[in-house]
C-alpha cells in the first residue's frame, strides 16, 4: 500500500475518532467540492454549459448523462452509479480498510457538479458503497 493511501486511511480514522459526524461530513464534502473544481473544471464547466443550454432540470439531466455515464436516470431515481471508487487517491485501497466516512468526499464531488452547474442545492445520499462491503458505490440525487 501506497504511503498517500496509508495516510489517508489514518486521517480519516481520526476524523472518526475525534470529530463529531456533521464536522466530519462537512470537511470531506469540501474536500470533494474542492476536487472538481481544481482536477475536473472542466467536466464542471461543461455541466454549467449543458444546463444554461437546456430547457429544464430533465433535459439537462438526459444531456449530462450521455457525457457521463456513471450518472443513471431511471423512473424518476437519479443516481451517479460506480463500479469502483472512482477516486484515483483511494480506488486501490481494498474495501474495508478505509471508513465509508470518506464517502462524503464523493459526496461533496456530486454536488458541486450539480449545484456548480444549475445554482441549487441538491440533497445527495449514499446508498451503497463499496467501503461498507457494497458490490458498487451508488450516490442517489434529489433537485
Amino acid at each position: 500500500m501506497k504511503r498517500s493511501e496509508k495516510m489517508m486511511i489514518n486521517l480519516v480514522d481520526g476524523f472518526d475518532k475525534h470529530l463529531e459526524t456533521e464536522k466530519k461530513i462537512l470537511l470531506l464534502e469540501e474536500c470533494g467540492r474542492k476536487c472538481i473544481q481544481d482536477r475536473h473544471e472542466e467536466l464542471l464547466q461543461d455541466a454549467k454549459e449543458l444546463y444554461k443550454n437546456s430547457n429544464d432540470m430533465k433535459e439537462f439531466l438526459g444531456k449530462l448523462s450521455k457525457r457521463y455515464e456513471s450518472l443513471q436516470i431511471a423512473n424518476e431515481e437519479i443516481a451517479f452509479v460506480w463500479e469502483k471508487c472512482f477516486c484515483p487517491i483511494i480506488n486501490k485501497i481494498p474495501a474495508g480498510e478505509i471508513s465509508p466516512t470518506f464517502c462524503n468526499c464523493s459526496r461533496g464531488w456530486v454536488k458541486e457538479l450539480l449545484e456548480g452547474a444549475t445554482e441549487k442545492p441538491v440533497e445527495v445520499f449514499i446508498d451503497e458503497s463499496i467501503t461498507k462491503g457494497d458490490t458498487r458505490c451508488k450516490l442517489r440525487v434529489i433537485i
